[in-house]
Formats: C-alpha cells, structure tokens, sequence
C-alpha cells in the first residue's frame, strides 16, 4: 500500500541543507563551520562511535551504517522492577554497636558489623530496542570516499550523505521534544531511488508484533525485581511504534511480514518511531498500573499526522535553539581569529530550515520554494556536498584525528567542543518532566550495564548537574529537583526505619523508584547518608542563581529543612565536645586500620560528611533569613550545630584530613576528591576567606595526582578553577582529551579520557566527565558567591589568550559576557534578572568594581579599567549599543 503526500503539499520535498547550523556558512572564518559539530568519513562499528539523539525521554544512537543502518533506542522510564520495602530494620540495632566499635578504634569491627546495615541493590536501567534499516542492493557500491557523517549541536541533529554511483543519498536525524518522536527522512538527489527495509527490535519483546502496511508496533516487558542475578515476578509493560511515510508518485511503502516494512522506488521516505512504558510514578508497581503504552505510543504517532518533516523540525528548533543558543563561548589563539567570526552577531533565524537569514522577510520563505534547491546537482556540487567536513588543505579531519592531535596542538576549538558538547547532553537527557539523568544520561545498550546505569549521589548525579546553572540551562535541572521531592518521601521511612531519625535521607544509589536506603555490597560506598544532603543543596543553588522566592519558600526549603533534621539527629558529640558523623566514611576510600594493619572503610568525622553539613546548614539558615525568619526555634538549633562541627583538619604532611583521623592511606591517587568538597562544588573554602586552607588543599591535589577517570579529572579541573590555578586547571583540561578506543569499555581506573564521539570515558562509558568538564570550564571563566563575581579566575592566558563568552550565569540572577585579548580582559557585560540585595562587586584580578546599583532590564557593559561604558535596555535578547560598536555585539 503507498503511502503519499497530497498534490499540492511539498513538504516532502527533499531542501537542501535544511539541517545546516548557524555556524556553518559563508559568515564564519575558515573551520569556524566546523566548531560545533562532531563528524566522520565512516560509519559506526562500536556504540561509543554512534551519536546520541534525545528528547530528554526518548534516546537514539545514530550509527550511519551503508548499506546496514542501525538505530539503538532508549527510554527514560524503562527500569527493571518496582516500588518495594528496601529498608533494614536491623540497621538501628547495629548502629550503637557500629559507633562503639569506632569509639575503641576497632575499624575493622566496626566495618563489618556496618555490613550488615544494608540493603538490596538499586533496579537496572534497560535498553528499548533499536531500527534495522537494510539498504537495497546498490548501497554495496558506495563510494566510501564520498561519505560523511555529522552531529550538528546547534540544531540537534545528525546527517549522514554520500555517494552511489551518481546518486547523492542523505539521512536526516532529529528527536522532537514537542511530539516526542525521533525523526529520520531519507532522500536521494535523482527520482525514485530510495528503496530500503525496516525492522523494529527489541531484545525485551513480547509476543508478536504487530504491523499494517505502514506501522510496526512492537510490545515487550522488562525484568521484575532483580536481586545479584535472580529475576522475581513481571516488571515494566512497554510499547515502541514506527511508521513509514513516502514522497513521490512511484513510491510504495508495504508490510512483508514479521515486523518488517519494505520501501520502494520513493523520492523520499520518513520514519517517524515513538515510545511509552507502564510507569505511572514511583509509587505504583508498573505491572498493575492502568497505563496503556501501546495506546500512548500510537497517539504520539498520531499527534505528528498531517505534519511534514519540515514542520517537525521547524517544531524541534523552536524548543531547542533558544536554549542551547543562550551561551556562546569562543577560544582562539589569534587576534585574526576571533575578529572574522561572526559568531556573536545576532541574526533572525529562518526557523523552517534553521539557518539564519540576513534579513526578517527571509525568515517568512516557505519550504515549497524549493523548485532551485531540488534541481539535479553538478559534479562539482556533489563532490563539494560529499567530503564536507574539517579540513586542512585537501584532508578530511574528523573528530578522531582531532582529539588524536590534541596533545601535539591543543586545539582550543576543541575545547569549544566539549564544553558545547556537555550542554548538549544535559538539554538531551533531561528536560521538564524527564527523568532525572542517569549514569549514561538517557543512552544504554546493556540488560546487564555497568553499575546498572543508575544515578550514584556521590559524584555522578551532581556532576550531571554542574552545567545546569553556571552554563544557562536551569531548566534542565527541573528532573533533579523531581527525583529529589520522591526522595524526601522515601527518605522519611529510611531514617526512622534504619536509623530512628526524623527528617530524610539519602544514600549512595537512587533509581526510577527513589531508592533511599543503603544498597547492597559494601560500607565503604554504601553507608553514606549524605547523599541527600548533597542533592538539597542543588536546589538551594538554583535558588541562588534564579532568585527565585516562591521556589524558595514552596519547595526548596522544605527539603533543606527535612534534610537537616535528619542531620541533627545524626550528629553525635565526641570526645571534646565537638558534633562528628559515626559511623562516616570517604566515598568508596578504604584507609588502613591501626588495630589490625588492614583494610576498613568505617569511622568518624570524614571531611565530606563535615563539609556537606556544614554547607547546608548554612544554606538553611541564609533561606531562613530571606524568607523573613519565621522558623526562629529549628533555626536556632541549626546554628548552634554549626558552630559546635568539627573544624577542618591536617595531616602530619599539611594535607586537608580526609578521615577524622590521620590514617594511612594505601591509595593516595584515589579517583575521589571527596574531602575537597568544601571547596567545590562547595564555598567553604575559598582563596580570600580560608587562604591556609587553600594551601593545604593545593598539597592534596598535588598529593592525588591527575591520572583517574574521565569525571574525576573534570572535579580535579573544577577544584584547581575554584583554587584560582590556571596552570593545573589547564592541565586537567589537557589530560581529558586522550582518546580511548572503542574497544576499551572494562572497568579501570588507571586513566580517562574520551571516545571519538565525545562520550567520556571512565572506561567504560559515563556521562558524568562529560557534564563536569563542561562544569569546570564554566568556573575557570566565570566565579560567583552571590556577593561577588570572579571574571576570568582561572584562565590559561597562553593557550586560550584570544576569547569571547556571552551567557554564562552567576549567583545573583546575573548574565555575564567578556571578550580577553592576549589573555587580559578588555570587556564584560553583566545583566540581572532581578534586583539582588546581596551582589555588590565584581573581581578581576586585583581590581574590583561596584554593581550595586544595577537595574533588571539593563545591560551594562564595562571596559578593560573596569569602567562602564554604557548602559542600554536589553533589546530581543541581545546586546544594543548606540554608541561606538561593542565588542560584544
């Protein structure tokens, strides 16, 4: 049966380039097309060379194979098992037992009776299934050397164009947030040349598919509770659907059995696929749920009729590009560089192909103008279009041998990359209403994957999260905050079941159901309750950096609040009248016992647990205050708490203590940086207020190392940015650009870096250094305290001496933008969304400048002596000066 547009509708109609970016045409410098995008001359073999799609719910890895395409599927929801009772009610017997063997020093006892405190494993995260799309015979003759293969940030989306004989075969990828579907058209530059078969998997199916002459819906169930490798009961009830849609008179589109469509003889084709699960809330079992996927799944298919592609992805900019478009960041090494972009230039944005166009009546083209765009290419043409991509002369350079000669050339483009690249991510794995994203975001491949891709609180999780403010994409943080509210819920059992606390808590894992209590395994990861603790202070920092009263009072203080009586109730009194945590540990860091001369994870007073307190009760008593004091009593007890914490210790080498002892440590490159949190992503120590500490902090960084993983360089290059030390900072940015094969996915410590599609690499695969490098290099630029601003604070001025950034965000509700030259800051503009009480100065190196007086609405824009220029009302979100030109216009 064919399937066609109507007569008059050309919305089928193939326009050339209408997935091209803003950065890539004739306005940039040479290569400068090129900054935001990830490309290749081959298809994928390996996931970590795919490139990753999403709406925040529904994921794809786009491998780009010919004559084989594969499409590997993800949804956000689909988690094995359900709701249940994870507490242990003989943690609380064991607790006094615990803490007395820490009073006596018995560590090792006090490890393994803390063994006991725990509990069952959180449940996995498993993949969706994936798209076949087999090629006719012709695709065995392509021209390899006319291949390529892209993913453009700026439009998120993914291309892949090349040759057949004198054919010009392209793919177009999108996922859409606003339909929640993944899109992909095929064309081809000469009539009725696309012909292909699709199939629908799932590695999860359950029973036969079912198909019509243009759709495939495929049903399937993940695993119930799953306990080490025992599998108990029926978990989530999912749904994947996929329906083919063909342009051009001879084009005919039919089932051939199985789950399998056949396209032939097409102009064009589009296939559009969508996902539910049974999930209806963490608080309702999955199987019982009266959610029906199947019927979710084909109305979002539904929602798309009558919708060309063209109008999809128009649908898909719009909610795209006005976020990821806020922050712009440019590094160069030349003067020349930076003056021929045109990058910063605002220009109305033709949204139907999403380039942008020079005046506003482009903007109005419609696409059935495109009579001149589909006439047959030329040679020339075709040869251009094809080997499109980085070059150097005549050469092809994909974003392999990029990142392979970084260490040579320390390409600051690159650096560009990743960071945009980290935003990238965030906007694609998590979004309003999301889930919150896991350890791999929103993508896996694995039943079985690595630490069961769930969100580990003790630096996975908040390291997901470090862009979401500093880099102008607070709105990604909303599925945090989500996961957080399930928490407070579960949380409250966990502490008065396991521990006989009021309040809640958190531990180390938390998964779809908002696990809360310890997992399974060992103490030395397991018995941290602090993991709470450090989720609540993210929603104290968006505060922070949004001013937001009402979210203040209606939802983050709540959560502070309940955190903290938990935490009062944890504390304990040592021996000089100090409050410590006992039981405490360091974050998967064994230390050496002095009884025994082995191993033991378990005892008091660790420096993360201190340091996390300690943040948030004063993060507390500040909410208090701006909400008008109105919790006198409980308030009064935080701060008496506060002054009675255990200070900041040393070792016997003038190190930060990382235990409430000075123990041996038999890992002094340990991954974790745990017992720096004070500094970042904490603010208790800083170089102004706590400069002895600093030092001392700076003999632990130098202590640890800079080999570790892929997100353990990223906080060790935000700690040596918050430490105002371009010179280490800068090296940890250098260490993460080491490319790690595909192959390379066994679990190690010894060394991260990257695969060729950006995805870090711990090994194996964790979106975590991904997101905290783009962190990291947000703080090197751009330090703020909610008082102050810190401009270019740890800025390595030889390797990135020419630059601009416009759209990083600082505590205060403020928009910050700078242009440097030879390494010194020659301009910055600051804008505010609302009047801050408390943001009076901003720094630059020795010199300060006063912005008390700032008005919302207004941009004012200081020079290199830190005196303002002028001041304009903001204009369609850009910067307008009627005076001499800006440098940041």
């Amino acid at each position: 049966m064919e399937t066609s547009v109507s007569d008059d509708d050309s919305q089928w109609v193939r326009v050339e380039k209408n997935l091209a970016s803003a950065e890539d045409g004739e306005n940039l410098a040479d290569g400068e097309g090129d900054l935001l995008k990830v490309e290749f001359f081959e298809p994928a073999t390996f996931w970590t060379e795919a490139l990753p799609l999403g709406t925040g719910k529904l994921g794809a890895m786009v491998f780009g194979g010919v004559p084989l395409e594969f499409i590997m599927l993800n949804d956000d929801t689909l988690y094995t098992g359900g709701p249940k009772d994870w507490n242990n009610p003989r943690a609380r017997d064991l607790l006094p037992k615990v803490r007395e063997a820490v009073r006596e020093g018995n560590y090792c006892d006090a490890t393994n009776l803390a063994s006991q405190m725990l509990g069952p494993f959180c449940q996995l995260y498993q993949p969706l299934g994936a798209i076949e799309l087999e090629l006719d015979d012709s695709h065995q003759r392509f021209d390899p050397d006319s291949y390529h293969r892209q993913l453009d940030l700026d439009t998120a989306t993914v291309s892949v164009e090349y040759i057949v004989e004198d054919v010009t075969y392209t793919r177009e990828y999108f996922t859409s947030k606003p339909h929640q579907v993944l899109a992909v058209r095929l064309s081809a530059d000469k009539a009725n040349s696309v012909s292909f078969a699709v199939t629908l998997l799932s590695p999860l199916q359950e029973g036969p598919a079912q198909t019509t002459a243009n759709q495939i819906l495929v049903r399937g169930r993940a695993p119930g509770d799953v306990v080490d490798s025992t599998v108990t009961g029926h978990g989530m009830a999912f749904a994947v659907a996929l329906e083919v849609r063909t342009g051009g008179e001879s084009g005919v589109v039919e089932s051939v059995g199985g789950q399998i469509l056949r396209v032939q003889n097409a102009d064009c084709a589009v296939i559009l696929l969508s996902s539910s699960t049974s999930f209806d809330g963490p608080f309702k079992s999955p199987v019982l749920a009266a959610k029906d996927p199947s019927q979710q799944t084909l109305a979002a298919l539904k929602g798309t009729e009558g919708l060309a592609f063209d109008a999809l992805l128009k649908s898909h900019l719009n909610d795209y590009q006005p976020l990821f478009r806020r922050l712009k960041l440019r590094l160069v090494r030349s003067e020349e560089d930076i003056l021929q972009t045109e990058e910063f230039v605002e220009k109305p944005l033709n949204i139907a192909t999403g380039r942008s166009s020079i005046g506003a009546e482009v903007e109005q083209t419609r696409i059935q103008d495109s009579q001149e765009v589909n006439r047959p290419l030329g040679e020339n043409e075709k040869t251009s279009r094809a080997n499109k991509g980085s070059r150097k002369g005549d050469a092809k350079i994909s974003t392999r041998d990029r990142l392979e000669r970084f260490a040579e050339n320390q390409d600051p483009r690159m650096v560009t990359l990743l960071f945009q690249f980290g935003r990238y991510l965030l906007l694609a794995s998590s979004r309003a209403g999301t889930m919150v994203s896991n350890l791999q975001g929103i993508w896996n491949k694995d039943l079985s994957p690595a630490w069961r891709c769930v969100p580990h609180i003790n630096i996975n999780l908040p390291m997901n999260y470090w862009p979401a403010e500093t880099c102008n994409l607070s709105e990604c943080h909303g599925p945090l905050f989500d996961i957080v509210d399930t928490m407070t819920i579960n949380g409250r059992i966990t502490a008065k079941v396991n521990y006989g606390l009021e309040g809640w808590v958190g531990h180390h894992n938390v998964d779809i159901w908002g696990q809360t209590a310890p997992v399974g395994g060992d103490p030395v990861w397991a018995l941290w309750p602090m993991g709470g603790a450090w989720l609540s202070l993210h929603l104290w920092e968006h505060y922070c950096f949004s001013l937001d009263k009402t979210f203040l009072s209606d939802r983050a203080y709540p959560v502070l609040k309940g955190c903290a009586q938990f935490l009062l109730g944890w504390l304990i009194e040592d021996s000089n009248g100090n409050l410590i945590t006992n039981p405490s540990t360091s974050p998967e860091h064994y230390f050496v016992s002095p009884d025994t001369g082995y191993l033991a994870s378990v005892a008091y007073a660790s420096a993360m647990d201190l340091a996390i307190i300690r943040e948030l009760f004063q993060s507390l008593v500040q909410a208090n205050q701006i909400l008008g004091d109105k919790d006198v009593e409980f308030i009064s007890k935080i701060k008496i708490a506060l002054d009675r914490l255990c200070p900041v210790k040393l070792t016997h080498d003038g190190c930060l203590l990382e235990w409430g002892q000075d123990f041996q440590d038999p890992e002094v490159n340990h991954r974790h940086m745990s017992h720096l949190f004070g500094i970042f992503p904490g603010h208790t120590i800083t170089p102004l207020r706590t400069p002895e500490l600093c030092h001392a902090a700076k003999k632990s960084m130098i202590k640890r190392g800079e080999i570790g993983p892929g997100w353990s360089m990223a906080w060790k290059n935000a700690l040596w940015a918050r430490l105002w030390n371009e010179e280490h900072a800068y090296r940890m940015v250098v260490r993460m650009f080491r490319l790690i094969g595909p192959e390379e996915t066994t679990e190690r410590y010894d060394g991260g870096g990257l695969y060729c599609n950006l995805f870090n690499a711990h090994p194996p695969f964790q979106i975590d250094g991904n997101f905290g490098f783009t962190g990291a290099i947000a703080e090197m630029l751009l330090q703020s305290d909610g008082e102050s601003l810190y401009l270019l604070p740890a800025l390595p001025r030889r390797a990135w001496p020419f630059g601009k950034v416009e759209g990083l965000r600082g505590r205060g509700a403020v928009t910050v933008s700078m242009v440097w030259e030879q390494g010194i800051l020659v301009e910055f503009s600051i804008e505010v969304d609302v009047k801050s009480p408390a943001l009076k100065t901003v720094h630059y190196q020795e010199r300060t400048v006063d912005i008390s007086e700032v008005l919302p609405s207004y941009v004012y824009t200081y020079n290199k002596d830190l005196k303002l220029q002028h001041s304009r009302l903001k204009v369609s979100g850009s910067l307008r000066t009627d005076g001499s030109r800006c440098r940041l216009l």
